[in-house]
């Protein structure tokens, strides 16, 4: 069986990984570093189960499947460098290394005729020097290695005009001890309000960031049912015994293409609610070209900082 690994936690400088994230300037720049990693052997199974190309299902022989190219680009509003993670599928005795792609050719262009080819680093990421996102810019990412080309292709959403946030501490009454004994369990709730936009279809995703890492990847989400309107809700701030008074915690709201709307949707999806014994494990769709596996976020980002309560 293939696998490949999932950027979800510790993030080094949001300017330089943007995999499971935006990109931007809050931290300084250091040199980038492996944070790939493996998140569990279930996950895994589940999300490289079949991943698409596009819309097609790829079957993937248990054993004797040929490594695959796995992209986690993303470039966004905010300023760069962007980096890109080329890796390869791995078999199943090889799960304890994930290999890095060495020597591609990696380019970035727009729809104003700029050209970027990106430099090639460590361990697989590639960076910008000069590209700079801009809304409503269209994107197309060429990346060619052991003979192949990889294509994938994304307009850049507008940022969402009004984002409002709000954080409250309340009783977690799905952790309740049994006997009732000790102290209540609490939890963090993130509100939310999105101005949405009515002229075009919206697709989100929120990245909540603390103590200069990725702390949780929430779910992805669209408009079909509040085009143009205000869409309310809240999500909570899991692992929340890492929180402490006073702490600052940056939630930033990404306006992403359908195409990376549609590869998070369904890895979430795969990794949240099937089952090893399902006919037809849910399949993360692929927005990359010729079986590349992975996605090119191509996202505008708002975000906001929130303190957290002491009740």
């Amino acid at each position: 069986m293939k696998f490949f690994s999932q950027n979800i936690s510790k993030r080094f400088d949001r300017n330089q990984i943007c995999s499971l994230s935006g990109t931007g300037k809050l931290f300084p720049r250091e040199p980038v570093k492996n944070c790939t990693a493996v998140v569990s052997i279930a996950l895994i199974l589940l999300a490289s189960f079949g991943l698409a190309s596009c819309q097609k299902v790829i079957n993937i022989d248990l054993n004797n499947a040929s490594p695959q190219l796995v992209v986690e680009a993303n470039i966004s509003n905010l300023p760069g460098p962007y980096f890109i993670k080329l890796s390869k599928t791995v078999s199943f005795s090889g799960i304890t290394e994930i290999p890095a792609v060495k020597g591609a050719i990696v380019e970035i262009s727009d729809s104003s005729g700029n050209k970027e080819t990106l430099t090639e680093l460590m361990n697989g990421f590639y960076r910008t020097r000069t590209l700079r996102g801009i809304p409503g810019h269209k994107y197309t990412l060429t990346i060619k290695t052991d003979g192949q080309t990889y294509e994938s292709v994304s307009r850049m959403p507008y940022p969402v005009g009004n984002l409002t946030l709000g954080i409250k501490r309340e009783v977690d009454y799905g952790h309740l001890p049994g006997g009732g004994a000790g102290d209540q369990p609490m939890r963090y709730v993130v509100n939310y309000e999105i101005n949405d936009p009515g002229e075009y279809k919206n697709y989100y995703r929120f990245i909540v960031y603390f103590k200069n890492g990725i702390f949780n990847s929430h779910r992805a989400f669209d408009d079909q049912f509040h085009n143009g309107k205000i869409i309310a809700d809240e999500f909570e701030l899991h692992d929340t015994l890492n929180f402490n008074p006073g702490d600052t915690v940056m939630v930033e709201l990404q306006n992403i293409g359908s195409g990376a709307y549609n590869f998070f949707r369904t890895l979430r999806e795969g990794a949240g609610g099937m089952s090893f014994l399902s006919a037809s494990p849910s399949n993360p769709i692929s927005n990359i070209s010729d079986d590349g596996l992975g996605y090119f976020n191509v996202c505008s980002v708002t975000d906001r900082m929130l303190i957290i309560p002491e009740k």
